[in-house]
C-alpha cells in the first residue's frame, strides 16, 4: 500500500523484490543486504551534503570509537542514534572478535521521524533486536529511557545545536545533578551531561563534538572543570578534517569513564588489568592520519585505527610504562596538575608536545645546497633561451634582443 501511493511501475517494482528475493539471506559472514542499505545510506549523504546527512556516521569513525571501546556484553545505548550505524557496527565489532551478540542489549533514541524509520530498518534486516522507543523522540524533553544505565554509550549528536530548550525550560533536570545547568545557546555540554547520567557504574562513553567544546568558557567551562575533578575524561582526540560528509571541519572524539581506578576485568574470556588512572587524561592527535576518499573526503584506514586503539590500550593497562610513551604531534598523558595549571582547557595541542623542525635546520648548508639548485637553473634557463633563438633564427624570423 505504501509503494503504490508513490506511483512506481509495477512491474520494475515486482522486477526488484525478485532480485531480492535471489540474495542469500543465510550468508552471514557477507551481510550482503546490510551492506546494500549501507551503501545507499552512505551514497546518499555523500550526495545530500550538509543538511541531510546528519544521520550518517563514517562507518570510519563509528570502527573506531567501537575498537576502543569494546563494547563485548553489557547494555548499549546512543542518545542520538541517527539510522542506527553505532550499534550495526559494535555488533560487527563482536562478532569479528569472536564474541557473543545476544550478550550485548541495545537502547537509543532518535528525535526525526524518518530516520528512527530507517534506523528500525537497519537493524531489522540484520536481525538485531533493539529498544528505540515506542517513537521518535526528543532526548532532553521526552527522555524514552529515563531509568537507564548503560556499560557503553556511543553517540554523534548534532554539533553546535542552539535553542535546544526554552530558558525556563529544564532547569531542574536530574540529568544535570550537581553540575551547572547547561546553556540555552548551544546543546553540546547539554548531550555531555545526558551521557554522563545514563553511565553504569563501571560506564564508558565515546562520543564526537565540535572542536570548540575543548575551550568553551562561562558555563562549558566550570561544567569541564566539574567532569575533570570528577575524573571522568579518560581520553580526547582530535580527528582529521573531512572525514565527514556533512562539514568540513575537524572534530573532537571524546571518551568518558566512570571508572578509571586499578582492577581487573574479565572480558570475552580475557582478564584485563586496569591500573589508576584517574589523575591523568590521554591526549591525541590524528589529523595527519587518514588516506583519500571519494575525492574531497579522508577516512581513517584500518591501519591508522590500529595504530590508535593500541595506544589508547596500552596506556590503559597496568605496567603500562614499558608499552607507553609520550610522541611528539601525536599523543600525551597529562597529569591533572597540568590540566589545572592550563585552566582546564582539552584543546590536544595545549598539551601535545610540537616539533620545531626549523631547528634542527643547518642555514649554511641548506644555503649551498639552493645557491647549487639555482645555479642548475639559470643554465639550464639560458641553454633554452638560446635554443628557442636559434629556432626562430632557422625559420627566417630572427628575435634581435
Amino acid at each position: 500500500n505504501y509503494y503504490s501511493r508513490l506511483h512506481i511501475d509495477t512491474t520494475k517494482l515486482a522486477s526488484l523484490l525478485d532480485e531480492i528475493n535471489r540474495i542469500n539471506t543465510d550468508d552471514k559472514e557477507n551481510d550482503i543486504i546490510g551492506r546494500v542499505y549501507e551503501y545507499f545510506l552512505s551514497k546518499f549523504a555523500l550526495a545530500e551534503g550538509k543538511g541531510k546527512g546528519e544521520f550518517y556516521t563514517p562507518k570510519c569513525i563509528v570502527n573506531l570509537i567501537a575498537e576502543m571501546l569494546e563494547p563485548y556484553d553489557g547494555i548499549l545505548y546512543d542518545p542520538c542514534c541517527g539510522s542506527g550505524g553505532m550499534f550495526v557496527q559494535s555488533i560487527k565489532f563482536v562478532e569479528a572478535h569472536s564474541g557473543n551478540k545476544k550478550k550485548i542489549s541495545i537502547y537509543g533514541q532518535e528525535y526525526t521521524n524518518t530516520t528512527f524509520k530507517l534506523a528500525k530498518m537497519n537493524l531489522a534486516i540484520r536481525g538485531i533486536s533493539a529498544n528505540l522507543g515506542e517513537m521518535a523522540a526528543n532526548t532532553f524533553t521526552n527522555d524514552q529511557h529515563k531509568d537507564l544505565k548503560a556499560d557503553f554509550i556511543m553517540a554523534n549528536p548534532p554539533f553546535n545545536q542552539k535553542e535546544w530548550r526554552a530558558a525556563d525550560e529544564l532547569i531542574d533536570d536530574p540529568r544535570w545533578n550537581g553540575y551547572e545547568v547547561p546553556p540555552t545557546s548551544n546543546a553540546n555540554y547539554g548531550w555531555i551531561l545526558n551521557i554522563v547520567s545514563k553511565l553504569s557504574q563501571n560506564g564508558v562513553a565515546g562520543f564526537l563534538l565540535a572542536n570548540g567544546a575543548l575551550s568553551d568558557d562561562g558555563t562549558e567551562l566550570k561544567i569541564r572543570q566539574q567532569l575533570i575533578e570528577n575524573n571522568l575524561v579518560e581520553a580526547i582526540i582530535i580527528l582529521p578534517r573531512n572525514l565527514f560528509y556533512t562539514t568540513d571541519i575537524s572534530v573532537t572524539l571524546w571518551i568518558l569513564n566512570k571508572n578509571k581506578k586499578a582492577r581487573v576485568v574479565e572480558q570475552n574470556g580475557q582478564l584485563k588489568r586496569y591500573r589508576n588512572r584517574e589523575r591523568e587524561i590521554l591526549f591525541m592527535d590524528l589529523r595527519q592520519m587518514g588516506s583519500p576518499y571519494e575525492k574531497k573526503y579522508i577516512e581513517l584506514t584500518e591501519e591508522d585505527r590500529a595504530k590508535v586503539t593500541s595506544v589508547y590500550h596500552n596506556w590503559q593497562q597496568e605496567g603500562y610504562e614499558e608499552t607507553y610513551e609520550n610522541v611528539p604531534e601525536f599523543c600525551y598523558s597529562a597529569s591533572f596538575e597540568e590540566v589545572q595549571e592550563k585552566g582546564f582547557t582539552l584543546v590536544p595541542s595545549r598539551y601535545i608536545e610540537f616539533v620545531n623542525r626549523d631547528e634542527n635546520i643547518d642555514f649554511d648548508t641548506k644555503m649551498k645546497s639552493l645557491q647549487s639548485e639555482l645555479k642548475e637553473l639559470l643554465i639550464a634557463e639560458e641553454k633554452s633561451k638560446a635554443d628557442l633563438l636559434s629556432v626562430f633564427k632557422e625559420l627566417g624570423y630572427e628575435i634581435e634582443l
